[in-house]
């Protein structure tokens, strides 16, 4: 029986057009195609192309990128680029920071609640359920009833579907404390443990491109918007035209976090860095002053 002859293994350069078609990806999620993702994205082209048995490049990614046929293998193409992986209170400053802002904000006379969080770039979910455990308990410690709502939302289909499931393996969990552990997980397997539904039913999941979203729910004025180790996948520019449009849906008294020098010196007019400088995070001047004045 003869040998079948080895299958030749595409590269960037026998893409003739690649890139055009990294441009319009980039168009299309605002991902900048660094060589390390070049390199990602060859693997997952290759390895879509032998499973479906398409030759051209060109006919494969004229299928991936329309609206309509497309949407499957674009998604497929989209989780190729972003890296996953997290883990539960992933930046310890940055939630001790969210429960204190957190107990200063619902004790101001003006707040009546509840509380909206949006986790942008919130991946598998786990930094989604770290903002709602955490937003619970300094709601319960100060006692008050705990009235908050989280959105998480993500460009990666997959994503959403496991952040939904609300099921995690240990090693995801190793900064969960006990009480925690407890109070909202159930283990359902060996190393296996799952969200309890209570904390399930605050938080709700999309998926989402924050470049082109028009989602009712991103209409909602937000008290805290939490966008870590999102804006590392786009340029520079493209990071500063983000967050002058996640500053549009803050509350007045809202406060905005990101990720440490995804910014630079950068600072979005109107607004100051506020907090230690272990952590990035922005309010309005004028809300500043008011509580400096208080």
């Amino acid at each position: 029986m003869a040998n079948k002859p080895a299958r030749k293994i595409l590269r960037t350069s026998d893409f003739g057009d690649f890139t055009i078609w990294a441009a319009a990806i980039e168009e299309r999620t605002g991902v900048q195609i660094t060589p390390d993702r070049e390199r990602a994205l060859t693997l997952f082209l290759n390895r879509r192309m032998e499973e479906l048995g398409c030759p051209d490049i060109n006919e494969y990614l004229n299928e991936a990128l329309d609206v309509t046929r497309g949407a499957q293998e674009w998604s497929g193409l989209v989780d190729s680029l972003l890296v996953k992986e997290t883990s539960f209170f992933r930046h310890r400053p940055s939630i001790d920071f969210v429960s204190s802002w957190v107990k200063e904000t619902i004790n101001q006379d003006a707040f009546s609640g509840p509380l909206w969080v949006w986790s942008l770039g919130c991946s598998t979910g786990e930094e989604a359920y770290s903002l709602a455990i955490t937003v619970e308990r300094a709601m319960r410690e100060v006692g008050r009833e705990p009235r908050f709502g989280i959105i998480g939302t993500d460009i990666s289909r997959e994503a959403i579907f496991h952040a939904r499931r609300g099921i995690y393996r240990s090693s995801k969990m190793a900064m969960v404390d006990a009480p925690a552990c407890r109070d909202y997980f159930d283990q359902v397997g060996d190393h296996l443990w799952r969200v309890k539904a209570e904390l399930r039913q605050r938080v709700c999941f999309l998926t989402s491109n924050i470049l082109t979203d028009r989602s009712p729910l991103m209409r909602r004025k937000m008290h805290l918007i939490y966008c870590q180790n999102m804006l590392v996948y786009f340029r520079r520019w493209k990071r500063r035209e983000i967050v002058n449009q996640l500053i549009n849906h803050l509350d007045n008294h809202g406060c905005l976090m990101l990720g440490l020098g995804e910014l630079s010196n950068w600072i979005p007019e109107g607004y100051a860095r506020t907090a230690p400088r272990s952590i990035q995070a922005y309010t309005k001047v004028e809300a500043i002053e008011q509580g400096e004045a208080q």
